[in-house]
């Protein structure tokens, strides 16, 4: 694959109604429902990250017509982008919405459910990043979210050269991109959770724009040949609170 042509960022949607409720919200069917869109918080901690990217952006020199903003469909999400794009001075109308960048789906039997139960699901991802969460047959593993990204990332750099280029998309789903970006094994993706409206440049730490493009290439990391033994942290509630996927 050709060298990483473009600048990353990240950004996790603001607090929503369903981080209020305490509840999983995982699949596109209940995603895209208003019901489940940005809290009042939410709406300004996404106002507060797009003045804060173009903060960031004056400060490298970067021109706002450098700017791509791609988003998943979700109303949490799609809501923090238009939001975002608004207070970053670009135009909420470009925003690509791409079912790519969707939520990670834990399965029917965790969807809607206390949002503790994420804990048990991540715990399971540590020991192997091929098993489904919980057992939930219709539910994705870290491999499956992380291949689907790697499609995403290579469509990218098919299309832009030299854009900055905002991806706005969930907890699960953005710490996995990271873990693939870094070429961290997937079963420590944990380490790169996002809080609500939490705004990250991908600079590529650790290696060469190329090295890393490498790695979101290549289907597994060789580091993940070696499963992880078992969870090297339990799940506490408070980290669900501040952390959780939805």
């Amino acid at each position: 694959m050709l060298p990483v042509q473009n600048i990353y960022w990240v950004l996790r949607h603001g607090r929503s109604k369903a981080n209020e409720a305490a509840i999983i919200v995982s699949t596109l069917e209940n995603g895209l429902k208003p019901e489940y869109g940005l809290a009042d918080a939410g709406k300004q901690q996404a106002e507060a990250a797009g003045q804060l990217m173009l903060q960031q952006l004056q400060q490298q020199g970067v021109p706002l017509g450098a700017v791509q903003v791609y988003s998943s469909p979700f109303s949490r999400t799609a809501e923090t982008a238009s939001i975002a794009a608004v207070a970053a001075g670009l135009d909420p109308a470009a925003v690509q919405l791409t079912p790519l960048l969707r939520e990670r789906c834990f399965g029917a039997k965790l969807e809607l459910t206390c949002h503790q139960n994420y804990c048990p699901a991540w715990e399971g991802d540590a020991a192997d990043p091929d098993s489904k969460p919980c057992g939930c047959v219709d539910g994705e593993s870290v491999q499956e979210v992380a291949a689907r990204l790697r499609q995403l990332f290579q469509e990218l750099e098919q299309q832009h050269e030299g854009q900055h280029i905002l991806l706005v998309s969930h907890g699960d789903t953005l710490s996995i991109l990271q873990a693939t970006f870094h070429g961290t094994c997937l079963a420590q993706h944990r380490q790169y959770g996002l809080g609500t409206a939490e705004l990250k440049q991908l600079n590529g730490s650790g290696g060469s724009r190329q090295a890393i493009a490498a790695r979101i290439a290549e289907p597994r990391a060789a580091a993940e040949s070696a499963v992880a033994a078992s969870a090297e942290a339990v799940c506490m509630p408070e980290l669900v609170q501040t952390a959780a996927s939805s």
